[in-house]
């Protein structure tokens, strides 16, 4: 019980860290000039993924044990690679009907995206229960870097290719996807499950309370994206607050079946990355 009480107040403590200091440096002025010239701030995505990597650092504990390994990469790239086009789903589907019938996302809209989010975990899961080990990884891995340098080549047959497309592309990919992987699926799913284990099965996912406090808090992230009194913010986004936190438990089952952040942060990372500088490409 002791363990547990103190795994969940490490991670109450770093959640309200990353919460504080994000809203502290968003009122620096480095952050607006990252914004403007890049369309991303990348130093307060350091400070995100800062904190928790300190706290692994001092305590001196096995990164591998929070995910940051390679073991089996080349199976859990195929597997990352799936998990893309099963994403595609919500992206689609979800988000993108919600917007064609002008639905909040940020509210009610959000329910609606959160339901297709569970059809995509559905998927997801039947397809990592009938995935086989792989020994091939050049055809995969040119398909990740061909994805990535898409929407670059789009912009620049539109001569519309700007330093904030590429930034997007970086910023959605690396810091985005693995970065914020590797704070709520690599560090707190993986430090609760070593307190709380994972004694549930189903459907051939072994899990545990850190997947579903790691979504929560995840989403609960999310609902403060729309809130910052330093810019003049004062709501909760709560509809994005909901879908985003079932997008969680699809990251986190992906981290549960796979053993390792490289499925889930190309699943996460590479949809955003791709999508995000299309939209900038077309919002000039």
């Amino acid at each position: 019980m002791r363990s547990k009480a103190l795994a969940l107040i490490e991670i109450i403590l770093v959640y309200a860290a990353i919460q504080a200091a994000g809203i502290a440096w968003r009122s620096a002025g480095i952050v607006a000039w990252e914004k403007e010239h890049l369309g991303w701030s990348y130093t307060g995505m350091l400070i995100f993924v800062g904190i928790p990597a300190l706290i692994i650092l001092l305590a001196r504990r096995r990164w591998a044990d929070y995910g940051v390994s390679l073991e089996n990469w080349r199976t859990n790239l195929e597997i990352g690679l799936k998990a893309y086009l099963v994403q595609i789903i919500p992206l689609v589907l979800g988000l993108g009907v919600a917007t064609s019938l002008m639905l909040n996302t940020n509210r009610v809209g959000g329910l609606y995206v959160a339901l297709v989010e569970i059809v995509g975990l559905l998927l997801m899961v039947w397809v990592m229960n009938r995935q086989k080990p792989v020994a091939g990884w050049r055809r995969n891995l040119v398909t990740v870097i061909l994805l990535l340098l898409f929407p670059v080549l789009l912009g620049l047959a539109m001569r519309r290719l700007s330093a904030v497309v590429v930034s997007t592309v970086l910023w959605q990919f690396v810091f985005s996807g693995f970065g914020e992987e590797f704070v709520w699926r690599g560090y707190a799913q993986s430090r609760l499950n070593q307190a709380f284990g994972r004694p549930w099965k189903l459907w051939g996912v072994q899990f545990g309370a850190g997947l579903i406090i790691s979504a929560i808090l995840f989403g609960l992230l999310h609902a403060f994206n729309t809130y910052d009194p330093a810019i003049g913010l004062s709501s909760l986004a709560w509809g994005w607050a909901v879908w985003t936190a079932f997008a969680g438990l699809t990251f986190g089952v992906i981290r549960e079946k796979t053993g390792t952040l490289l499925a889930p942060g190309i699943a996460h990372g590479l949809p955003d990355a791709v999508g995000e500088a299309i939209l900038v490409i077309f919002s000039k």
